[in-house]
């Protein structure tokens, strides 16, 4: 399962790229992406912080694209607050499962109308 970009030029420009350290696959595609030079956030599960404390202010300001590779209730919750500020999922991809872990989700969060 490729779940980073090949080259780092293949990255888009992501104000945030969102992981849930709960789950090795999600690490380990945090670890890429921070390799290739975006800005990594952990979650474990609960967007609540990061909502208050970071995207809604930053949304208000500007709506910049994210990206993330998380469980589908973190995913959920982004999208649907998303809405509010013009922003929609315009990537999905759900990953395979491994035994022990819940499918993960690949995504991508970014306006609406193209820049």
């Amino acid at each position: 399962m490729n779940l980073a970009p090949a080259q780092p030029e293949d990255r888009h420009d992501f104000y945030k790229v969102i992981y849930d350290e709960r789950f090795p696959a999600s690490v380990a595609f945090a670890r890429e992406m921070a390799k290739i030079g975006a800005p990594v956030q952990a979650i474990r599960g609960d967007i609540t912080d990061l909502w208050f404390h970071d995207l809604d202010p930053q949304w208000k300001k500007c709506p910049v694209p994210i990206a993330g590779l998380t469980a589908h209730g973190p995913l959920f919750c982004l999208e649907r607050l998303a809405w509010d500020h013009g922003m929609r999922v315009v990537y999905r991809a759900e990953q395979e499962a491994t035994h022990d872990s819940e499918p993960l989700i690949s995504w991508i969060i970014a306006s609406k109308t193209p820049a």
